[in-house]
């Protein structure tokens, strides 16, 4: 090998890296999502450098003309989804009737429905939840028309991940149960009409490089003095210190902030927060991460159930009041789950046992959604079904 090809080897490897670095667009819909999409795809040039993956609820029983439908709308390749396909920018692709669909590594992979179970089926959270995990920050979800709570689940996950989320204004929707149980998740970024939300993607998309360039272009001093600077603006406003955060943790929201707000720059961004009360608050929030799940970390939750609850119930002398504190609940799926444990270790043992959990938070927000104790039916998506049958039944209210 000469040295020259040598030296283009890394180079090529950075290209054909970058040249997966693209966003993916995950569109879930349901009854009355054509228009929608229609509107959304006639508005969006063909050169947004974006993957677009749209899931539908389909009936198995006949056959989509969604590709005929919205090639008449726009000129991107328009492609019904095969085991193992990888994305490409400027594209669209399309469940098929029947399926489940996840995204790995750049790549989609289809799972026949089981419709031999009345468990309801979930697509849309489960495309998004995989959306999540393979893209992380260069995920943006966007939920239209359709009955039901779908989606829901996978915004949260998809927030978390730090991507954005977008749903249709349901005063647009045809049918608004899906958006109104998105909004009600308080971790959507914007609520728009169709055609706004065509256009707020092509902004973000074209701004993200803009801004990606620009702050990649800073020596990391600089921006790790920026960042400082931004701390001390939410700990002297807002009296919460995140200095103590992963600095990966800062940078990934705080990027996520400028993406929003279309910001260039940290400097842009770090004028809009002195000057606006509510940007301070919304930044806050988004550190906070009120995100989780049940049973969540199954690990630990393996480990707690066999190790540590048993022997604790077992060494309880009678009439002993036993106490457990959750830290950090959000809105209290870790201290329900802690509780159905808990439960069902009491009654295999037989044995009375008085118990307490105390579950705190800094997020009232979502102190309040933990003390209400209500979920979606979504909440079992990603569980293994031991877990599913539990939070589906749970015995325990704290």
């Amino acid at each position: 090998m000469s040295s020259l090809e040598s030296n283009n080897q890394p180079t090529d490897s950075i290209q054909s890296q970058q040249a997966k670095d693209f966003f993916v667009v995950g569109i879930g819909a349901s009854a009355g999502g054509l228009h929608p999409l229609e509107e959304i795809f006639e508005h969006i040039p063909s050169d947004s450098g974006a993957a677009f993956v749209v899931v539908q609820h389909l009936s198995p029983d006949f056959k989509s003309l969604m590709k005929e439908l919205l090639g008449r709308k726009t000129r991107m390749e328009i492609y019904r989804v095969e085991d193992g396909m990888e994305l490409q920018p400027n594209s669209i692709y399309l469940i098929p009737p029947g399926q489940n669909l996840v995204v790995k590594n750049r790549c989609l992979q289809l799972y026949k429905q089981n419709r031999q179970t009345q468990k309801p089926n979930f697509p849309i959270d489960l495309f998004f939840k995989s959306l999540a995990t393979d893209c992380g920050e260069k995920a943006i979800a966007v939920v239209l028309s359709g009955t039901g709570s779908d989606g829901s689940h996978g915004l949260r996950l998809i927030y978390e991940s730090g991507g954005l989320s977008i749903v249709q204004d349901p005063n647009t929707a045809q049918f608004d149960g899906m958006p109104v149980s998105a909004v009600g998740t308080g971790v959507v970024d914007y609520v728009l009409p169709p055609v706004e939300i065509s256009r707020l993607i092509y902004q973000c998309l074209t701004t993200s490089i803009k801004a990606r360039d620009c702050l990649s272009n800073l020596e990391v001093s600089t921006d790790s003095f920026k960042i400082q600077q931004i701390i001390n603006i939410i700990a002297r406003h807002e009296q919460i210190d995140f200095s103590h955060y992963k600095p990966s943790t800062l940078s990934r929201r705080v990027n996520r902030r400028c993406l929003i707000l279309r910001c260039e720059n940290l400097d842009d961004y770090i004028n809009r927060l002195q000057a606006f009360p509510q940007e301070r608050e919304f930044l806050r929030n988004d550190l906070l991460i009120s995100v989780t799940a049940f049973f969540r970390d199954t690990p630990a939750w393996e480990y707690l159930e066999t190790n540590i609850i048993p022997s604790l119930l077992q060494a309880a002398k009678p009439g002993e009041e036993l106490r457990f504190w959750v830290t950090a609940c959000a809105t209290g799926q870790e201290a329900y789950s802690l509780a159905i444990l808990l439960d069902e270790a009491i009654s295999k043992l037989g044995k009375y046992v008085k118990i307490k959990i105390f579950a705190t938070d800094i997020d009232r927000v979502a102190l309040e959604k933990a003390t209400n104790g209500i979920y979606p039916e979504t909440i079992t998506i990603g569980l293994w079904t031991k877990k599913s049958v539990r939070v589906n039944n749970p015995r325990t209210i704290l």
